[in-house]
């Protein structure tokens, strides 16, 4: 199975799931709060930016709340998505004629047709960035933006997360073993594909996209949490408590999602 088949099995199992993320503005699990930051992080990008009416295209919609906030203030926007599933429950809960599913490396607009994208949560999956990037390039108008998240390779956070999945993976038998001594429910493995995660470092990625045409307007990062300990200790406030240093420099390497705001220069 293909890399960008696994993605789309990941996400049409959880698309109830992630139209869920967005309910609560203040969430005390660190994935909901880490999403929900970032989307708000995304539209003051844009709005800084862009004026309303502006055309935005979401590469990477998932079930359409970002596209459909942004309409709501006063944008026009358009929505891709490689999963069937996210698509039609965007249709279904937002605009029928404003997304289709699509692959963000052949972004089927033509040229120089969006004055803004927003991808968020979609190049990490890809086996590589250049042609994600060469098709947002495209379709942006000379001098439009985009916010484009990654996550981090050098947060702390995610080397505690490698190592205490690796500890657990060492002790799962003895668990196990003492599971059924004590009489206790055996808990299946969950059944959702693993997919491909890359991280990147700032210098490289900005050169990267320097390369492709974006120059770097802004960096932000959030979000702190160790996902390992998300299930003994809710971390959504100590997501929250990353925000007042995500523009500084000093401490916002320590976060584990980075958005860059570029500006496409033809």
């Amino acid at each position: 199975m293909s890399t960008k088949e696994q993605v789309n099995d990941l996400f049409t199992q959880t698309v109830d799931d992630w139209a869920r993320f967005y309910e609560d503005p203040k969430p005390g699990n660190l994935t909901a709060q880490n999403l929900v930051s970032r989307r708000r992080y995304a539209i003051e990008m844009i709005e800084a930016r862009m004026p309303k009416g502006s055309k935005i295209l979401d590469v990477g919609c998932g079930t359409g709340h970002l596209a459909a906030e942004l309409a709501r203030r006063g944008y026009e926007t358009w929505g891709t998505d490689l999963s069937e599933a996210m698509v039609q429950y965007a249709r279904e809960h937002y605009n029928p004629e404003r997304f289709q599913a699509a692959d963000i490396e052949k972004i089927p607009f033509p040229n120089n047709t969006f004055d803004g994208i927003v991808c968020l949560g979609v190049m990490e999956y890809l086996a590589g960035d250049e042609a994600a990037l060469s098709e947002m390039h495209r379709v942006l108008k000379p001098g439009g933006h985009a916010v484009i998240t990654t996550p981090s390779k050098i947060c702390p956070f995610f080397y505690l997360d490698r190592t205490l999945v690796r500890v657990r993976f060492m002790f799962r038998p003895a668990i196990g073993a003492v599971r059924r001594l004590l009489g206790g429910e055996q808990r299946p493995a969950q059944p959702f594909p693993k997919v491909q995660h890359r991280r990147y470092r700032k210098g490289s990625w900005v050169k990267l996209m320097r390369s492709k045409g974006f120059e770097l307007e802004d960096w932000v990062c959030h979000s702190w949490g160790c996902y390992g300990l998300e299930r003994f200790i809710p971390q959504g406030a100590f997501c929250r408590a990353s925000e007042p240093f995500a523009r500084n420099g000093l401490v916002n390497w320590l976060s584990s999602d980075q958005l860059a705001c570029v500006m496409a220069v033809k």
